[in-house]
């Protein structure tokens, strides 16, 4: 395979390449115009006919040779098939001719048969300096002064779904709305799965692993989005399921033997059950060095790896992305609780630093010869820190409650961790509503007022009520309803008198205070689409398929088909005139956020130097420091304000604050901030309710 040059990318625009893949999968063009194909497929097939259906001339059929177990392959002369010409492969298996699509296509527009031809390299990158290094807002994971990149702690990501970030939700119509994001200082998009699934679906049910969905646009189309996305000093990072294949299976299962049975998402990969899981560990992991190398992705977010069922997998995938994309990053999703093992580096020596050496590591890992004590991640999001900020500020979550001292200990692992209020997961999987509408349940008390002796679906119907309320309250409509209209609504949403716009004012603070915990711990951030502005529009869990009934989950308290979908755009919520100076300060106070990041390494790069916590007033300090930066950053998440009366301890010097979300700015009031403070230890300051404060030390 090395005697070929595979035409993937244009190589003066990366430093990644597939050129020493000897394991690649699926149908490309080489660097001299041949055509390569490669099916892995079931070991017993007698035969495989490449089929290529170019425009109106009759279907073309040739032969595949078998080159190993399992493994075909054939090399078509230049001009034999062209850039979006069809084809397809014919499995003669089980005395039955089965045609399939390529299970690797990377252009795919229908569910079954014909695949879509792709020349990678027809697409005019324009960002060689970014991918050669030569921008310092680049995140690498080798980050150094020497290559000019940011590290993986620096990473403020921005987490987005294609099909609701706009109301057209394509590609092209997310590309013209990413200056807004790079507006706001975030230095990463972070792109929910774009895996094909032929609907609208979050994209975890993704079918065809290397092929865009083609709802949202064509691959040139996404390629354009990262292109943007690098002109405006975004990275990319792209969000891929290896842990389980949609519903929509039927045609990978007559392809070859690359499920093992059932796992509680859809189908389970087979790695690691017979002599084939190798090949089906190089098709996941070539999908993942497809959106590395072919889309020039900055990183990869890597979806529920503990459900993969397979560390050695894990760590094969680690062992080839650090080799051929020495660059890229690995942020899993893993839901072990933080084990170290997940983020935890590769030994010295197994670090490969030539073919020779990466070659006999990767053999080792096929025979499942190498330690499985650290996997290599870069970082991994921080499901216990999450649960323990969200139960800070709703009281009780997923069997958390409001703790102090649980939040410190959890927050003190946070560092290299990705922290963050709220994903998509907990908004849609949930009910479907955002944090404020959340904290709004618990500030009206609508959970005591719905009559419903089920307590989840009772929860549900609360979270409903409270987005309505909110829905009607912000676009106007309340205001101008009749009295006895306004008094049935209420009844109709539970509440039997007037809810006060305090209550909704409040939960703006919390929504705040939220957000800027996350920032005030070292390490990579992340903000869900629409939470940097307070957005409530829903965000429901939605998918469609292809094949056989819609598998409606009726117990998130709507039913996850199209409604859901189109109830999920982001900004489907109106707001009135009278309310935007709300939404304007949340932007405003996240955009000041990033800047003091970007400004102060000691939020990034730095470490928690000591915490303080004050259990009777669930008030919360920490100090960073990187060199010569220093914060300190104190939150307070009771609803009882200090005007120049709370006293707490700073280290020694002179300290400024530079940040209060109570900053008339941040659609604060206004009257809890700070000026410079005094040279002593002990020190007197200002405290808004439900608020966070940062100081800077200045001398």
């Amino acid at each position: 395979m090395n005697k070929h040059s595979f035409n993937n990318i244009n190589h003066k625009n990366s430093p990644c390449n597939f050129d020493t893949w000897d394991n690649y999968l699926g149908a490309c063009f080489l660097n001299d115009g041949d055509a390569f194909f490669r099916l892995f497929t079931f070991p017993e097939t007698k035969n495989v006919i490449l089929e290529v259906k170019v425009k109106s001339q009759p279907i073309k059929k040739f032969n595949m040779n078998n080159v190993e177990k399992g493994i075909w392959q054939l090399i078509l002369p230049k001009g034999t098939i062209n850039h979006l010409d069809r084809y397809r492969f014919v499995i003669d298996y089980n005395n039955e001719l089965i045609p399939v699509k390529d299970p690797c296509s990377l252009y795919q527009d229908t569910y079954f048969k014909w695949s879509i031809m792709y020349n990678h390299s027809l697409f005019n990158w324009s960002d060689s300096n970014w991918m050669c290094n030569n921008n310092s807002n680049r995140v690498s994971r080798l980050a150094s002064d020497i290559n000019r990149t940011s590290s993986v702690s620096s990473l403020r990501i921005y987490e987005m779904h294609i099909g609701t970030f706009t109301k057209e939700g394509t590609f092209s119509s997310a590309k013209n709305e990413l200056y807004k994001i790079a507006e706001l200082k975030f230095n990463a998009i972070e792109i929910m799965p774009v895996e094909n699934t032929y609907s609208f679906n979050w994209g975890y049910d993704g079918v065809d692993k290397y092929a865009p969905n083609h709802t949202y646009g064509s691959p040139d189309d996404l390629k354009e989005l990262i292109n943007t996305a690098h002109e405006l000093e975004l990275n990319v990072i792209m969000d891929v399921v290896p842990n389980h294949l949609g519903p929509d299976i039927a045609q990978l299962q007559k392809t070859g033997p690359y499920i093992e049975c059932d796992n509680c998402f859809g189908y389970k990969f087979n790695y690691e059950k017979d002599d084939n899981s190798k090949y089906v560990r190089d098709f996941i992991i070539g999908a993942s060095l497809n959106w590395l190398i072919n889309y020039h992705c900055d990183g990869l977010r890597v979806d529920m790896t503990k459900f993969m069922c397979s560390d050695f997998t894990m760590k094969q995938m680690t062992a080839e992305i650090n080799y051929h994309c020495p660059d890229a990053f690995l942020i899993a999703e893993d839901g072990r609780d933080n084990d170290d093992r997940v983020t935890k580096p590769f030994t010295t020596d197994e670090i490969q630093e030539n073919e020779l050496h990466h070659e006999r590591f990767i053999n080792k890992i096929r025979n499942n010869d190498v330690s499985l004590a650290n996997l290599g991640f870069d970082t991994e999001w921080d499901f216990p820190f999450h649960k323990q900020i969200a139960s800070m500020i709703l009281g009780t979550w997923d069997c958390r409650i409001k703790n102090i001292a649980s939040l410190d200990y959890s927050l003190r692992s946070a560092q290299s961790r990705v922290k963050y209020p709220m994903s998509h997961d907990e908004i849609g999987n949930i009910d479907g509503t955002r944090l404020i509408t959340k904290i709004m349940v618990n500030e009206l008390d609508l959970n005591d007022k719905v009559c419903e002796c089920c307590h989840s679906l009772k929860c549900k119907i609360a979270a409903h009520s409270a987005h309505r309320l909110l829905t009607a309250l912000l676009d106007g409509s309340l205001e101008n309803m009749p009295d006895n209209e306004r008094i049935e609504f209420y009844k109709a949403n539970n509440l039997q008198c007037n809810f006060s716009i305090d209550s909704f004012l409040n939960a703006v603070q919390m929504h705040k205070l939220a957000i800027g915990k996350v920032y005030s711990i070292p390490g990579p951030k992340m903000i869900f689409q629409g939470d940097e502005s307070a957005d409530i529009s829903y965000f429901k869990f939605f998918r469609k398929f292809s094949t056989g009934p819609e598998p409606y989950l009726k117990d998130k308290g709507y039913e996850p088909g199209l409604p859901a979908f189109l109830d999920s755009k982001l900004n489907s919520v109106v707001v009135s005139d009278k309310y935007k100076f709300i939404f304007d300060g949340v932007k405003n106070f996240v955009k000041d956020l990033n800047i003091l990041c970007e400004r102060n390494i000691s939020l990034s790069q730095g470490h928690i130097e000591k915490t303080f916590y004050n259990e009777s007033a669930d008030i919360h300090a920490v100090y960073t420091r990187k060199i010569y930066n220093e914060i300190v950053s104190i939150s307070n998440f009771s609803n009882v304000s200090y005007d120049k009366n709370y006293g707490i301890l700073f280290p020694k010097g002179q300290w400024r604050e530079i940040l209060n979300s109570d900053n008339l700015n941040y659609s604060g009031e206004g009257k809890y901030l700070n000026h410079t403070l005094s040279d002593d230890y002990f020190k007197y300051i200002s405290l808004p309710a439900y608020g966070i404060a940062f100081f800077e030390r200045i001398g």
